[in-house]
């Protein structure tokens, strides 16, 4: 009301704030028409290296004899996987780079106290540093930014999705220790340009790997060895910076996966010379034994790493073991001969056997040695009186007497034949039991000599991998 009175008309009060408003906007804009967006600091911050960001092509050095030295940053976050087959390793690391640029110093005074500025990536030259050792394309994340700070320093970081090659030794699988390089180097900038410095010692690179180290599946990271290197290209000496990785391969999978049920397997085929081998088919059922191992060994061979250079141990653990189930059978064979066929045949027990293994062998594998036990008919010496009586009586006797003397006769060859029956059987019988002896004696001596063998290859197989 006061507002249209001093104008000399009056106004409702909708008309009257529709009027202060308008007032408003005008003195905003006459008081700040100063901050114009071609005055801000970012826009007077592009114009004031504006040469610098066309010139983003050459080196930030005034002088081109000058070497421009790039401090690096590496940091390892996870191991991705391990192609044993190809020997390739796939990783995914942090690097960090840093340089002095001379022509983009500043005072933070003029921009606001501003001493840090995030710049886009193509718009500053950067150094053309790679992973030497990478035999894929480049898949990793771009980074649109990087920082430069007023003194100059910029700063420029990057995550790396590293495929690289690495030569792997697995002979000791699943207890190996895997070492993989990875080669950080300029790829056109030799060592009178472009130096790469390594800025942490490898005791720090490791402890802080460790701490943001990602990967929990198969592989446990021990230890990170960084070292400045040169080496000589096509025609100039390049600055590198090289990284061993040491990685080790959590065997828990492959113990209860490959060792244990192999370990059963053979226990059972040792356990298998308990079996009597002459009232039960021990042939059958080492044959079936070997034969689910066989197959145990097509359904894993997949989980054993492939390579020309080195057969893993576990891989000659499993031929050993597949070779003693196959020497077993074999043993079990012999064996079956000699307690079967020989016995069979009635073949007499040559006399060095019989010292040999009835002597000696059943002394040393505590055998004892079965009483023998013969089946022995007297001769009567009634029979030579009853010849006499008989042609004494056949003189002197009557026809019923002679028919009863050829009845005698006959029953007394029919009794001389039962006899020598019995003492043939009696004496095959001990042949069969003096093979039956030897195809145990030789049974506990084969087994002896399985499970000798055996122990030493485990043995030594058990120091090849503890080693």
């Amino acid at each position: 009301m006061a507002l249209g009175s001093s104008f000399g008309f009056s106004l409702s009060a909708p008309q009257s704030s529709f009027i202060l408003s308008i007032m408003f906007i005008c003195l905003f804009q006459v008081h700040f028409s100063h901050l114009s967006l071609s005055d801000s600091d970012g826009a007077r911050f592009i114009k004031m290296f504006a040469e610098v960001f066309e010139n983003r092509a050459f080196r930030p050095v005034k002088n081109f004899s000058q070497t421009l030295d790039i401090n690096i940053t590496i940091y390892l976050h996870a191991i991705l996987g391990l192609d044993e087959k190809q020997e390739i390793l796939t990783t995914y690391i942090w690097m960090e780079q840093s340089w002095f640029h001379e022509f983009l110093i500043w005072d933070p005074s003029d921009f606001s106290g501003k001493d840090l500025v995030a710049l886009p990536t193509e718009m500053l030259w950067l150094p053309d540093t790679l992973i030497i050792e990478m035999v894929d394309e480049d898949k990793s994340p771009d980074t649109p930014y990087l920082y430069v700070h007023h003194t100059g320093q910029v700063i420029y970081g990057k995550p790396l999705r590293i495929v690289s090659s690495c030569n792997l030794n697995v002979l000791y699988f699943p207890f190996d220790i895997q070492k993989c390089p990875l080669t950080a180097s300029p790829i056109v900038f030799h060592d009178q340009d472009v130096k790469l410095h390594l800025i942490q010692t490898s005791e720090n690179i490791t402890s802080e790997s460790k701490k943001i180290f990602a990967s929990k599946g198969e592989w446990e990271l021990i230890q990170i060895e960084a070292n400045e290197q040169n080496y000589m290209g096509d025609w100039a000496i390049y600055r590198s910076i090289l990284l061993e990785v040491m990685i080790k391969r959590r065997p828990m999978f492959y113990i209860v996966n490959l060792l244990i049920p192999s370990a059963f397997l053979m226990v059972t085929d040792i356990m298998s010379f308990y079996l009597p081998t002459h009232s039960f088919d021990r042939a059958s059922f080492k044959m079936t034994l070997m034969l689910g191992y066989s197959m145990f060994l097509i359904i894993v061979k997949d989980l054993l790493p492939s390579n020309s250079a080195h057969t893993p141990l576990i891989g000659i653990f499993f031929l050993v073991s597949l070779t003693f189930m196959v020497t077993s059978l074999f043993e079990t064979i012999l064996i079956i001969n000699v307690i079967h066929q020989n016995a069979k045949q009635r073949k007499a027990v040559p006399a060095w056997m019989r010292t040999i293994i009835l002597n000696y062998g059943a002394k040393l594998f505590w055998r004892r040695e079965e009483q023998r036990v013969y089946h022995q008919i007297s001769h009567s010496p009634r029979a030579a009186n009853t010849t006499d009586q008989d042609s004494e009586m056949k003189s002197s006797g009557p026809v019923e007497i002679n028919i009863l003397q050829g009845l005698l006769r006959k029953i007394a060859e029919e009794v001389e034949e039962i006899k020598q029956c019995m003492e043939r059987y009696d004496q095959e019988r001990e042949v069969e039991k003096e093979w039956l002896q030897i195809g145990h004696i030789l049974d506990c001596f084969l087994h002896s000599v399985y499970l000798i063998f055996f122990a030493a290859f485990l043995l030594t197989l058990s120091v090849a991998w503890l080693k």
